[in-house]
């Protein structure tokens, strides 16, 4: 067998300029489908990442019509408690206010359709860092203040904390109107998604819409993101009728951009065809250029078996060395993204960890196979010349 294998890379060498053309085919066709797979699902970890700290905590429990909860906060609470792998569990109201108003100088600026979350801060900041990312001001919420995001405080031209601000409801007998004092400003990063926000005392809510001790949605903190299905199955035997979701499949456009990725690395593993083609090609240059080599083996007493298995060696080779000049480009790569973080679309910090992830081994693996496969049908073309036959070319 080892004899087989020299003579496979003899032959093989000696057309080295096609031999780094089909393997660098494969190698940037591996490069392609990592970097693809990496970054998009860095980019997709970071947002779910800011989700879970400021917004949906690892799962949330909420009406399939996002309408009140039909039990008690406090029933629900006690209940998801009694999971060993939740942390912490808080309740949540999220509703849109019709205008947000502050008066200054004499006149009056105003911004509609505000989404405001009404958080108990007795539970918060078990669960997310809503409460940590005041910038200006202090972390205190009652009922007759609230905390604003910066991006909402620039366009209301709100020029400091402890402010008198309006927010206007709409319920089912009237339009309300609220007027609060801004306590404190928060920052979050961009895909946290609270720098529009109001963030109010639930208890303000539940009085405008007279929802006593009921809220939206719970929000939960489990000891282990991988833990999260299990806790789901749990909640789901008792709360059927509720929807149970990560953080991912709560921000329903993300699972959704998932599946485009999922989509592209598909596209990514039929552009392999390409690398199976300059596979093919190299071999098959190989096989017309050594056909009087093949009829000189066939003479020695070398097999059509032997013949095919040379060039299954060669298309082998082909796939180790693309193989691992693709695994080290990306290995660079990931290496170079997770030891200094890259910042993408507005602030995105990418989040990737370097390791022998199934993203990183997937598409090494497939790419090899892949050239094995491409030498198959050179092979059986190599193995049909007859020795008296292939002697006669010079």
């Amino acid at each position: 067998m080892k004899y087989l294998f020299l003579i496979a890379r003899r032959l093989l060498f000696k057309r080295r300029s096609s031999l780094v053309t089909a393997s660098f085919a494969v190698a940037a066709m591996i490069f392609l489908i990592t970097f693809n797979d990496v970054v998009f699902e860095g980019i997709f970890k970071a947002v779910e990442r800011d989700l879970t700290d400021f917004q949906y905590g690892n799962i949330v429990i909420r009406n399939k019509l996002e309408q009140f909860l039909d039990r008690t906060d406090s029933s629900i609470l006690k209940q998801v408690s009694r999971n060993p792998s939740v942390e912490a569990a808080a309740p949540r109201i999220q509703v849109l206010a019709n205008e947000v108003k502050y008066r200054v100088q004499g006149r009056s600026i105003s911004v509609y359709q505000v989404p405001v979350v009404g958080i108990d801060p007795r539970y918060e900041s078990g669960v997310t860092s809503i409460l940590s990312s005041v910038v200006t001001g202090k972390s205190v919420i009652h009922k007759n203040n609230v905390l604003i995001g910066k991006s909402l405080a620039e366009e209301l031209f709100l020029d400091g904390i402890k402010r008198q601000i309006e927010i206007t409801f709409k319920t089912r007998d009237l339009d309300l109107t609220k007027a609060v004092q801004v306590s404190g400003i928060i920052s979050s990063p961009v895909t946290g998604g609270l720098n529009d926000f109001l963030v109010v005392n639930i208890e303000l809510l539940r009085d405008i819409y007279q929802a006593e001790g009921v809220s939206t949605a719970i929000i939960l903190k489990v000891d282990q993101v991988d833990n999260s299905r299990a806790v789901i199955s749990w909640i789901k035997k008792y709360y059927p009728d509720y929807e149970v979701l990560t953080a991912r499949e709560a921000a329903g456009w993300l699972t959704q951009a998932t599946a485009t990725t999922s989509f592209i690395n598909l596209v990514g593993y039929a552009g392999m065809i390409a690398s199976a083609l300059a596979v093919i090609t190299v071999l098959t240059m190989i096989v017309s250029g050594k056909t009087r080599d093949i009829g000189v083996l066939r003479s020695l007493g070398i097999s059509r078996r032997e013949i095919i298995l040379i060039f299954i060696f060669d298309g082998m080779l082909i796939g180790m060395v693309g193989s691992a000049i693709g695994a080290l480009i990306s290995g660079s790569v990931i290496f170079f993204l997770d030891r200094f973080p890259v910042a993408f679309f507005g602030g995105i910090v990418l989040e990737v960890k370097f390791g022998l992830t199934p993203g990183f081994l997937t598409p090494i693996m497939v790419g090899f196979v892949i050239s094995v496969l491409a030498s198959i049908y050179p092979a059986w073309r190599a193995s049909k010349y007859e020795p008296a036959e292939a002697v006669k070319y010079v």
